[in-house]
């Protein structure tokens, strides 16, 4: 099975994205429940590129083929279009999920280079020297590259990064796991050390300052 532990995905076919829920069956056989309709119909997806947010394996960017149709779980399940989805090739896994994550709470300035694209604000709250998980209330697109300023030891800092995926969370807001690029030995260097000290003082914390 290409797929450990995911549940959340999506779907690039003819210039269409779509968020889909994601539940694993047997050999590569994954039900595919799309969170928006998008002009979706009875159809047949032959070659879609899904990426899979895969918490063991990291990303996972699959050719796929998905048969879509009504969801029969409908309206107990609030999705109304089910895609049977075959995964037929993997294109590349690009996340680094073996990378030390930390939960933080960092509100950072993001500018991307999308040029029509105001500076916006989002939330950092996962962090690795990997890429982060962000939430912010701004849609961005899967591939755009974004930049953000900040001090994670002595020095501010530059850091790139491009978007590898996205999901919709509870509040509403959207989710965006992001995958650094270009990082120097200095800047990755510090993100480590932040990450390590966030560890340290978490635990302190839980266990009461011992």
């Amino acid at each position: 099975m290409i797929l450990k532990d995911c549940n959340n995905g999506i779907v690039k076919f003819e210039n269409d994205e779509y968020r889909v829920r994601v539940v694993t069956g047997l050999d590569n056989n994954v039900a595919l429940y799309f969170k928006e309709d998008n002009g979706l119909k009875d159809m047949w997806m032959k070659n879609a590129e899904v990426s899979f947010n895969d918490s063991v394996k990291g990303l996972i960017r699959a050719r796929c083929d998905i048969m879509i149709h009504e969801n029969p779980g409908f309206p107990i399940m609030p999705e109304f279009w089910l895609g049977e989805c075959e995964i037929k090739d993997v294109i590349e896994i690009v996340q680094r999920q073996q990378d030390i994550r930390v939960n933080v709470s960092l509100s950072v300035q993001f500018t991307s280079e999308t040029a029509d694209r105001r500076p916006f604000f989002g939330t950092i709250i996962n962090l690795s020297a990997g890429g982060i998980y962000m939430v912010t209330s701004e849609s961005l697109t899967i591939g755009e590259e974004l930049t953000f300023h900040y001090t994670f030891k002595n020095t501010e800092r530059p850091f790139r990064l491009k978007v590898l995926w996205g999901k919709l969370e509870n509040s509403g807001a959207n989710g965006y796991g992001l995958q650094f690029m270009n990082l120097t030995e200095g800047a990755e260097t510090a993100i480590r050390g932040y990450v390590f000290r966030e560890l340290r003082e978490q635990r302190l914390r839980n266990n009461g300052g011992r």
